[in-house]
């Protein structure tokens, strides 16, 4: 879990966290600690690590231009 996040952070990739109490919060993570501090559309959140039960990341593929055919 704390893997996935410090990639995250790396990567600038938004994650989708799924809480210990059932709620879940999605945004881009900016430092991870004791606690992940993520810019949200609800601004900035600070989640604790033992509050967290599921990290996963959205992972985007830049796709490549084909070259033009005639």
């Amino acid at each position: 879990m704390l893997k996935e996040i410090k990639t995250a952070i790396q990567k600038k990739q938004i994650v989708t966290i799924r809480l210990n109490n059932g709620d879940i919060m999605q945004g881009i993570p900016d430092a991870c600690t004791d606690r992940v501090t993520m810019r949200s559309v609800y601004g900035p959140v600070w989640v604790p690590l033992d509050e967290i039960k599921h990290v996963s990341r959205l992972i985007k593929f830049e796709r490549k231009k084909d070259p033009v055919r005639i």
